[in-house]
Order: structure tokens, then sequence, then C-alpha cells
């Protein structure tokens, strides 16, 4: 880590979008990434502004303190211009803190579950038949287990989907969907599956509650994950208990 007195100032709102749209060149790129390695209120605020890329409501609240600071400073005296000046720096500087307060309380629960989410590991073929070959596997599960296996988990997922459209009741590939689903960013499809694994999979029910809480902190549904985590941590025989105790420290 480095010093307190950082060579590099903190990034500037553009340079956040700059970064997240692709715009820096490697260079740049690099300073930035090493700079949120070691800042972690920018590296809140990008993973804020990434989740609400495009909403506005910061560029409103600026917008909106700009507006009345200049309609007070029109043909103001010199005492009144120094004043105005002293509370448009003092407000710009409560709007930042404001801003980082905020971007630090929101990205709470995504933090938490990128820090601890980890794919549940293809165990399919040993799961399903000690010695099975994966040739013998149909072909969209081999396909898609390819493609998870690969860390490619978006396309895993119409192979998923053509293949539990026939084979429902295969648990295991519910599960390895359901993961496929969260590391693509679609914790509400993930929520469906792993609800019914919960109801219908006895073997899969410990594993099952743990990366539906991560769902649930990705959806920011903290009642619910809290919940869930709450039952985690409790429960001498899961192996998700020190995990979850984590997690509700670092959410709390």
């Amino acid at each position: 880590m480095k010093s307190i007195f950082q060579q590099r100032r903190c990034l500037t709102q553009r340079e956040v979008r700059q970064y997240l749209n692709g715009e820096l060149d490697d260079e740049q790129r690099y300073e930035v990434e090493n700079h949120l390695l070691d800042c972690e209120l920018c590296s809140a605020a990008v993973e804020s502004y990434a989740r609400n890329q495009g909403s506005g409501s910061f560029d409103e609240d600026i917008q909106s303190i700009r507006t009345e600071v200049n309609a007070s400073a029109r043909n103001p005296s010199p005492q009144r211009r120094l004043w105005l000046n002293r509370a448009a720096a003092a407000a710009l500087i409560l709007l930042a803190a404001y801003a980082a307060i905020r971007y630090w309380g929101a990205s709470q629960p995504e933090r938490a579950f990128t820090a601890y989410f980890e794919p549940a590991p293809n165990t399919y073929i040993t799961y399903r038949s000690a010695g099975a070959e994966a040739a013998a596997l149909p072909g969209e599960l081999k396909q898609a287990l390819e493609f998870y296996d690969a860390g490619a988990f978006d396309l895993s997922l119409p192979h998923f989907q053509n293949y539990l459209e026939e084979n429902p009741d295969d648990l295991q590939a519910l599960m390895l969907a359901a993961n496929a689903h969260l590391h693509a960013g679609r914790a509400d499809k993930a929520e469906q599956y792993l609800l019914r694994l919960e109801a219908e999979g006895e073997l899969f029910q410990g594993q099952a509650a743990w990366y539906l809480a991560l769902a649930f902190l990705r959806q920011g549904k903290e009642g619910p994950a809290r919940e869930r985590l709450k039952q985690i941590a409790a429960d001498n025989t899961s192996p998700f208990r020190e995990k979850a105790a984590e997690v509700l420290e670092m959410i709390k």
C-alpha cells in the first residue's frame, strides 16, 4: 500500500466515466487501476457508478447547487461575493462528502458479493456416476459445462437452458446454471433456480442457501440476505458458516 501522501489525486467523475467506458489509453488505465488498489473511496465510487451508470443523480445534485449559487451571485457586493465563494466551496465539499457516503453505503452488498462469490465447482461427472465419460453427456449439457469450466458463463447459459427444458429434474445442472447466472449478473434468474433447489433438492439445500444469500446481496435485498446468512452462521454443519458470519459483519 502507498503512504498517506499519495502521488495521485482522487478520480474525477469524468475519469470514472472514461475508465468504465474503456476510453483511457494503456498508461492512463494503469495509473487509474493502481490508484483504485489504494483508494477505497474511489473504488467504491467506480463500483457504484458502474451499477447506476446513466442515472444522472450525481450530476443533478451538482447542477442544483451550481444553479442556486449562480442565481444568488448576480451583481453581488464584494463582501457578498466573498461569502458566496466560501458558501459554494463549502456546499461542494459537503456534496462530495455526501456522495462518498452514498457510494460507500450503496456498494457494501456488491462488495460483499464480489469478495465472497466463487462459482460452484463442476463435479457433474463424478456426481452423476463414477467413471462416466464427458463424451457420453448430452450435447447441450456437455457444451454448457465446457463453457462453464472455461469461465465463459454467459455462453454457458443458453445451453443450460436448453438442457434444463428437457431435463428439469437435473438438480446438479440447475445448481451450476444458477451459479452461471450469478456470475453473469442475472441474480434474479439465479434466485428462481436456487429457491427451487432449496425446496426440492435436499442434497443441495446448504449450498443453495449460501448462493441464495449472495443472489439477494447482488440484487440489494439486504433483509432476505441477512436472514439467510444468520441461518447459515447458526448452522454448525454448514461449510459456509464462517463465511456467512464474515459477510454479516461486513454489511452490518
